[in-house]
């Protein structure tokens, strides 16, 4: 396996492969060309199951670089899986009814009894939460989404 000339390193590398740690994908092809001098010396190491993974090696021609090493490709047949939709809403400001807005917001919260006192963690967490159903409403009465289309149709 190598280069004729292997140094230290490369019995190193020798080393950890013939222990098993990492595999080498197996192909006869020189992967290195310069003035008359062909060689196998650019290889695939991956450990397990990566390497199980690992087909299609080709060994292509040298493509005009100077270092003369040949390319290496193969393939990973790898899935991913498919990304879930956002659950954020996209909001059109630019389109958005301010006033209605606000007169919905104003209308939300005085619907809060206003001589009800916060003196707890969950009245906090209860108003909290009213003050965000508030927003929402008004959000969703006043301002469009971006998924959402808005046609004016005139009748003559």
């Amino acid at each position: 396996m190598g280069s004729r000339k292997t140094n230290a390193r490369g019995r190193q590398v020798q080393e950890v492969i013939n222990e098993g740690y990492i595999n080498c994908i197996d192909d006869d092809n020189t992967t290195f060309e310069k003035n008359d001098y062909e060689e196998k010396i650019d290889w695939i190491l991956a450990s397990q199951p990566l390497h199980s993974l690992i087909s299609n090696v080709e060994t292509h021609p040298t493509i005009g670089t100077l270092s003369g090493h040949k390319p290496l490709t193969f393939d990973i047949p790898i899935g991913t899986e498919p990304k879930p939709a956002s659950p954020r809403l996209s909001l059109n400001f630019k389109a958005a009814n301010w006033p209605k807005f606000r007169n919905k917001l104003n209308e939300q919260l005085m619907l809060w009894n206003k001589n009800r006192s916060i003196n707890s963690e969950s009245d906090v967490e209860e108003y909290t939460s009213f003050i965000t159903n508030s927003i929402t409403a008004a959000t969703q009465e006043a301002i469009l989404s971006l998924n959402t289309f808005s046609f004016d149709i005139m009748m003559t």
